[in-house]
């Protein structure tokens, strides 16, 4: 999810949130930043977060991984998402349930050679977050960016949180992938918020599949809204494949809705 804040102290206040519910669901916490480890733990500590045990017994760590080069100031969003692979296999071989991430993305806000690439790279990354294995909160300061530039970023993510958002919040979108039947299935609503997560998820979900030999099933039992474009990409994801597509559980509205944009009904929506 994407966290746009205005001050440290909105920052810290969801920090501690974040970081204690990854402790009650037995979770590896990783804090991605430059910021130096030491006053990364001070600030914790000071959110109500025992940063320091956590630390010592390997539960929390810090790091620059999978910011990429950073230290060079180097971006490579490929080599990024292939090192998400890398820490979720980490955190479940040490016995954790999943991984839960911190992501301060305050360093695309300045010099470094390709950070253009942070809207493509928060699309795409979230093929990795399908798998249900990870979770992460990207922390961009409303005083470092473009608002322009903050909405496209925002639209990259499944779902976008800011100081106004009420704590009894859930993620507007969830793309879950499947394995019995194999596909996605889409949890929420869909809409310009969150457009390019749900059209790069569809693209990596039916290209995974094309040519398995395989029924592929898009379940929309749990989309509670979508707006005409998203309807559209679902219809595109299910032409752009060579294997076998079914598009379960429509509504009645996204049914019709399917039909405005042009498609045939398919299983599971309304005649």
């Amino acid at each position: 999810m994407c966290w746009a804040f205005d001050d440290d102290g909105q920052r810290l206040a969801a920090l501690g949130e974040y970081v204690n519910a990854g402790v009650r669901a037995d979770q590896k916490i990783i804090y991605f930043s430059d910021t130096p480890p030491d006053i990364l733990l001070g600030e914790l500590q000071n959110s109500g977060v025992d940063a320091r045990r956590l630390a010592d017994s390997g539960r929390l760590q810090f790091g620059l991984l999978p910011i990429g080069r950073l230290h060079q100031r180097m971006f490579d969003p490929v080599a990024v998402i292939d090192a998400w692979r890398q820490e979720i296999d980490a955190a479940r071989s040490d016995g954790f349930s999943s991984l839960r991430v911190i992501g301060d993305m305050a360093w695309a806000s300045g010099p470094t050679a390709g950070a253009d690439r942070v809207q493509w790279y928060e699309a795409q990354v979230n093929r990795v977050f399908t798998s249900g294995h990870v979770m992460a909160l990207c922390l961009y300061d409303r005083r470092l960016f473009d608002s322009g530039r903050l909405v496209r970023i925002a639209a990259a993510h499944p779902a976008s949180i800011d100081p106004t958002t009420n704590w009894a919040w859930r993620p507007l979108l969830r793309m879950e992938r499947t394995g019995r039947p194999p596909g996605l299935r889409l949890i929420g609503e869909a809409d310009a918020s969150n457009r390019e997560a749900l059209a790069a998820t569809l693209a990596e979900v039916t290209g995974d599949l094309s040519g398995a030999g395989t029924q592929m099933t898009l379940d929309v039992a749990g989309l509670r809204f979508a707006d005409a474009a998203a309807a559209r990409l679902l219809m595109t994801a299910a032409g752009s494949t060579s294997s076998d597509v079914r598009i379960t559980g429509c509504s009645v509205s996204l049914g019709k809705l399917m039909r405005l944009v042009g498609g045939e009904p398919y299983a599971g929506a309304p005649a």
